[in-house]
């Protein structure tokens, strides 16, 4: 049911990987650990967990997984059989007391008007609440889980946070001198959330640098700027006609020579390095 959220553990003894009862907003269900107990500020409303689950939830949640399986197929039936085209259903969750369902799908439009497939659903399995929701790209991407080309588990399956940072399209990745390629894509088949994630970074930093081909002056001589280096908070200087002259100079070395330039801290020039002029304290 997407990325972790925090639980309050109570007084239970708890490990990773343990398989618990959870009070949701929408009913108890069954998670798994995925970090230990420890004591840390809430980002979002914890839930409950209210025991740690027996081999009786165990079979409950097996029969509740095949009942699913065979929603699914059935909400395909009926999206058929009122002629619904463009959607595919991908999933189903029921809650561990069989009041709520959840419905998982994918469309090619927003609002497929899915009332009929509802309430066919409703009328031939007599449950609860019924629910059909629509999933993007990245939810089924953070569903499945899995690791990265960087060797960690994917954003979107290990911090909520991914979700709700917007859309992630190339253009971003155009912004930041990359190319559009296989590489810059995840899983979902979208670019990276880890690109929209440093895209503010990038927009802040570029925002005090000098423009790719501007003439600056460094050390009484001028040389144009041909490329960024947002990590070193630098830019690189082609100061003569050889590709050897180039030279990464930082923001704060350059902004006493170039007024309009703003290093990351006006009162202390960085390095092309990222060390300090000045000796750290001891």
């Amino acid at each position: 049911m997407g990325p972790p959220r925090l639980c309050h553990a109570r007084d239970l003894d708890l490990r990773v990987g343990y398989r618990v009862v959870v009070e949701t907003e929408d009913g108890h269900f069954i998670g798994r650990v995925a970090l230990t107990p420890r004591r840390r500020e809430p980002y979002t409303r914890p839930y409950d967990i209210l025991r740690i689950a027996t081999k009786e939830d165990d079979i409950i949640e097996g029969g509740h997984r095949d009942l699913g399986r065979e929603m699914r197929s059935e909400a395909q039936k009926l999206a058929r059989d009122h002629r619904i085209g463009g959607v595919s259903f991908i999933g189903c969750d029921v809650s561990l007391d069989g009041r709520f369902v959840e419905v998982k799908y994918m469309a090619e439009d927003r609002t497929p008007g899915l009332g009929a497939v509802r309430k066919g659903l409703e009328r031939r399995y007599d449950l609860g609440r019924v629910v059909l929701r629509r999933f993007s790209f990245i939810e089924r991407s953070s569903d499945a889980g899995g690791c990265d080309t960087c060797g960690v588990p994917l954003c979107c399956a290990t911090w909520s946070g991914a979700r709700e940072m917007g859309p992630v399209n190339a253009r971003l990745a155009k912004q930041q001198g990359v190319t559009p390629n296989d590489k810059i894509l995840g899983s979902c088949g979208e670019v990276k959330c880890c690109m929209r994630y440093e895209h503010e970074t990038y927009k802040e930093f570029k925002e005090r640098a000098p423009f790719k081909n501007s003439t600056v002056t460094f050390g009484g001589r001028e040389g144009k700027v041909v490329d960024y280096s947002m990590v070193r908070d630098a830019v690189l200087v082609q100061f003569g006609q050889k590709r050897s002259e180039r030279e990464l100079v930082a923001l704060g070395r350059l902004a006493p020579e170039n007024p309009s330039i703003v290093p990351v801290d006006p009162d202390e020039p960085v390095e092309p390095d990222g060390s300090s002029d000045e000796s750290e304290p001891a």
